[in-house]
């Protein structure tokens, strides 16, 4: 609307289960019994760097990583950049060994997206790398 702002912030590589904070001010639990603690602790951070902003909040929604796993299957533990980026998800084994080259097992059946190298992240360049190795055939 006129003179109002959506501001979307998004925590990155979240735990699927909640042991507790650094701060010691979360307990242990499930994400829906703690995600709304989790957001005001998220913005307590964030108004550190911008005083005043929690005062400008007409409404919000939190997603946990539960809640994004329900919307999309997809998502395991709602991790949003489909799997690792430690070595054995990378290079020749991302999304598994022997289809790194966004092969697939049927004939001229190709993958691309976030689980495929270069991984999630990295806009289109899946897409574009498959793209420039197509076009060399």
């Amino acid at each position: 609307p006129a003179g109002k702002h959506v501001l979307w912030v998004q925590v990155r590589m979240l735990p699927a289960g909640i042991l507790g904070d650094a701060a010691g001010r979360i307990e242990p639990g499930p994400w829906d019994a703690i995600k709304d603690a989790y957001a005001e602790r998220v913005l307590e951070i964030i108004e550190s760097y911008a005083p005043g902003l929690r005062q400008k909040i007409l409404g919000r929604a939190v997603f946990s990583p539960l809640d994004l796993e329900r919307e999309n299957p997809n998502l395991v533990g709602g991790d949003q950049v489909c799997g690792s980026h430690h070595l054995a998800q990378n290079f020749l084994f991302r999304p598994a060994r022997g289809y790194a080259g966004w092969n697939t097992p049927v004939s001229n059946l190709y993958l691309t997206g976030a689980a495929t190298w270069p991984g999630a992240g990295t806009g289109a360049a899946s897409g574009f790398m498959l793209a420039e190795q197509l076009g060399g055939r």
